[in-house]
């Protein structure tokens, strides 16, 4: 409901890829049963690194949403396409190029604000961490700013 996206880590963005898609309901009843739902829909992703390795930050548009708002890459427009749309598509765009001072990408840090729904949708992330990492949320719960998604727990 707050229609905001936040960095859940200190994370630096190398790329991101833009598919145009559907904008099919993210809500849960439908994905539970509608194969491909987030593979479907439009969607941004921004891949980089953070302190234990690869992450993966998906921010997918759903119905009456289809506009994601990446407030670092104006150059990323949504919701555009009309008529057909050629599954697989997408737009690149190597944020290691955007500044001589930046060479690794762009770094983001842990809360801050990356982007907004114009409504709301839904966050996929993926990432490696340590084995030590465990969630602190479950499938299907609503996360919001602030909190925890999971912790990385000192060795006894």
């Amino acid at each position: 409901d707050y229609h905001r996206f936040h960095s859940p880590a200190d994370f630096t963005i190398t790329s991101r890829r833009h598919y145009p898609g559907d904008l099919f309901s993210v809500n849960p009843k439908l994905a539970s049963f509608m194969r491909d739902l987030f593979v479907l829909n439009e969607r941004a992703t921004f891949f980089g690194e953070w302190a234990h390795g690869f992450m993966s930050y998906c921010a997918v548009g759903a119905t009456n949403v289809g506009s994601i708002i990446f407030h670092y890459d104006p150059e990323m427009v949504t919701n555009i396409n009309s008529g057909r749309i050629l599954y697989g598509s997408h737009a690149d765009k190597d944020f290691t190029l955007i500044d001589p001072r930046l060479p690794d990408g762009l770094p983001v840090e842990k809360g801050e604000m990356l982007g907004e729904f114009n409504l709301g949708s839904t966050i996929v992330l993926v990432f490696e961490a340590p084995k030590s990492f465990e969630f602190n949320v479950s499938s299907g719960d609503k996360v919001l700013l602030g909190q925890k998604i999971g912790e990385i727990l000192s060795k006894k």
